[in-house]
């Protein structure tokens, strides 16, 4: 598949040209190798619906409820962004970088003037679930995927969503990239800062 690939230091950043339907399967390792042939550390960036069937699930909270009523996790339009990094962190380092790209986004949608909360990592608009987000790690890397709803459509009923353009954002290629940009130029400088610091004697 054709993509823009920005080279920011240490990592690529992705954005694919078309949309992509997230399946969760674009979780699995090496996924941007595979698809878009970058051997760095990455985030790819993308617009596209969202189904994740139970099968592809890596929350366990998750399977065990919706397991019973087997619905899975769904949107019409989202803007997606799956995060690799290889430098072998454990599963707790791998869940403060999602946090940091929690933040990120969080700040982005705010500079267009709403008021976003933060539970962990999810993002709410007035009590209304704007995001999903996860956090895995296997054998060679670590990942991250960040759904972030365009519009409610979609939704499963029980979940009450909401969508950036349903809060009034609607330049939506510039958020996506946005926070794939910041994200990318965070882990950077934060590259730096390790080459730069003295240790402790």
């Amino acid at each position: 598949m054709h993509a823009e690939i920005l080279d920011v230091g240490f990592m690529n950043v992705v954005f694919p040209k078309g949309r992509i339907k997230y399946t969760g399967k674009e979780i699995e390792p090496l996924w941007a190798f595979n698809m878009f042939d970058v051997q760095k550390d990455s985030i790819v960036a993308f617009r596209g619906g969202m189904e994740v069937k139970i099968e592809n699930m890596k929350d366990l909270k998750d399977v065990k409820e919706e397991g019973e009523f087997k619905i899975p996790i769904k949107g019409d339009d989202c803007i997606h962004f799956i995060v690799e990094h290889f430098d072998n962190p454990d599963l707790k380092m791998i869940y403060l970088r999602q946090r940091i790209l929690i933040c990120i986004a969080k700040d982005t949608i705010e500079s267009f003037g709403v008021k976003l909360d933060r539970e962990g990592d999810d993002l709410y608009c007035n009590g209304k679930k704007l995001s999903v987000c996860i956090a895995t790690r296997g054998v060679s890397s670590a990942k991250i995927h960040l759904g972030i709803n365009v519009n409610s459509k979609g939704i499963p009923e029980h979940v009450e969503g909401i969508g950036l353009e349903d809060i009034g954002i609607f330049d939506i290629e510039e958020v996506m990239r946005k926070i794939a940009i910041s994200y990318a130029k965070e882990m950077e400088k934060i590259e730096k800062d390790i080459r730069k610091t003295a240790p402790l004697y």
